[in-house]
């Protein structure tokens, strides 16, 4: 059975306007500035797209790529979901906009619990930078799958023991060629990317 691209919580999904393309600049520019570098794309083998990349937006609340985009090269302001509110007991998000949250925006949300000073997050695939930095660099348990209540709680046990920090790079042991990098801004955290 197909693992990859599944969305794993229940989602509340409220089919709105886009926000303001003006608002959505940064994100549009680095989302596309990942797809360039073949960090977020499609897998042809899988008929699935991979990556996604996201923003705070106001308190608890943040901007994602809609799920299944990968694909896009030059993404627009129509294809991200605002997540308004979820619940890591429950395993539900509630999104708004033209197009569902991505599958891995449980784990986006709880980035932006760890620390206000955490205001974008990017979720690229890479192979050789899976391969070489994996149990190198921080990692998550190979056992933990992706877009679960469970990965999320193994972000914020990777935080609370001082192994990540609020601007950091995270191998995902359990999703093949998974990394997520996060900071202030994106230029941070792309630059961290770019760093491997």
């Amino acid at each position: 059975m197909k693992d990859e691209g599944v969305i794993k919580y229940k989602m509340h999904w409220k089919i709105t306007e886009p926000l303001t393309a003006s608002f959505l600049e940064d994100i549009i520019e680095y989302r596309n500035k990942c797809f360039q570098k073949g960090w977020i794309g499609y897998d042809e083998e899988q008929e699935v797209g991979y990556g996604n990349i996201s923003e705070r937006f106001s308190g608890p609340q943040f901007v994602i790529s809609g799920s299944q985009t990968g694909d896009i090269e030059h993404i627009e302001y129509m294809q991200f979901s605002l997540v308004e509110n979820y619940s890591f007991e429950k395993n539900e998000l509630f999104c708004a906009g033209p197009m569902k949250a991505s599958s891995e925006a449980l784990t986006h949300a709880m980035f932006y619990n760890l620390s206000p000073k955490i205001n974008a997050v990017i979720h690229i695939h890479n192979n050789s930078l899976w391969n070489s930095y994996l149990n190198k660099k921080a990692s998550t348990q190979k056992e933990i799958p992706y877009g679960t209540v469970e990965m999320a709680a193994e972000v914020k046990r990777l935080y609370a023991d001082g192994l990540i920090g609020e601007k950091d790079v995270l191998i995902m042991g359990g999703h093949q060629d998974g990394i997520f990098s996060w900071g202030q801004n994106f230029e941070e955290a792309f630059n961290l990317l770019e760093s491997l």
